[in-house]
């Protein structure tokens, strides 16, 4: 399969992509010197999924984001980005995705953010209607696609490319995919009745140990939107629009199991 730049980001489903820098602190709150990228993308007004691994804090704390919605280089970055400073995002993730049994199933995260300012310029989001009747389904073969910004690409490139998926196990989509760094969070969906419906979300270049067959090591995978991923990920959504106020979202990283 060949990657392709994507030709217009603006249209759906790339505009509801983006790529995250990550700024962190020490826990004595000195910033570090390194900023870290992944890719995310929007399921809800408010909402970024990208992969668990992206915002670990076992090491340092995140202490604050800029977040550049579907851009793809066509003008200076700083024109697209949106700054999610302190105080005000909130962090899920599952704290035990390392779990040598399958590290990729709990590998996905969530960055709720108190404006919808990235919302306003990405004007929509990716289909969040029960994706797992489809994504439970999928057979070897399924057509797929993947958009991102690898890091063997220009900064602030977008790259996108169709595939096909090579195996389903209980808990992983072993993908086709050409993968890099920070394309780690990259959605994988695919098209159904009109709709762009996330079927997994990427996170390993290899298939790792998700039960995959030994042959299909050296291919791609992802989380797969299986129910209890989906009902954990629509269980913070329900909870940041239930509970939402300016005080609740002084940060502190917490974790759901």
């Amino acid at each position: 399969m060949n990657r392709l730049r994507v030709e217009n980001s603006g249209f759906a489903p790339y505009r509801y992509i983006c790529l995250l820098e990550i700024f962190r602190v020490d826990f004595e709150g000195n910033p570090l010197p390194y900023v870290s990228r992944s890719t995310g993308f929007l399921v809800d007004k408010n909402v970024i999924i990208t992969a668990g691994h992206s915002l670990n804090e076992t090491e340092s704390r995140i202490s604050h984001f800029k977040v550049y919605p579907f851009i793809n280089a066509v003008l200076p970055p700083h024109i697209y980005w949106v700054d999610i400073p302190p105080f005000t995002f909130k962090i899920h993730s599952i704290p035990d995705y390392k779990n040598p049994n399958c590290y990729v199933k709990d590998d996905f995260g969530a960055i709720m953010l108190d404006t919808d300012a990235v919302y306003q310029q990405m004007g929509g989001h990716f289909d969040w209607n029960e994706n797992y009747l489809v994504a439970e389904n999928l057979t070897e073969n399924s057509p797929i696609h993947i958009a991102g910004y690898p890091i063997d690409k220009a900064d602030f490139e977008m790259w996108r490319e169709e595939g096909r998926v090579i195996e389903v196990t209980k808990h992983c989509l072993i993908h086709s995919f050409t993968t890099t760094q920070r394309n780690s969070g990259s959605p994988i969906w695919i098209e159904h009745q009109g709709r762009f419906m996330v079927v997994g979300i990427h996170v390993s270049g290899n298939a790792a140990s998700c039960g995959y067959r030994p042959e299909n090591r050296k291919f791609g995978s992802a989380v797969l939107l299986t129910k209890h991923v989906y009902d954990i990920i629509s269980g913070w959504i329900a909870s940041r629009n239930q509970t939402f106020s300016q005080q609740s979202f002084k940060h502190s990283s917490y974790t759901f199991g």
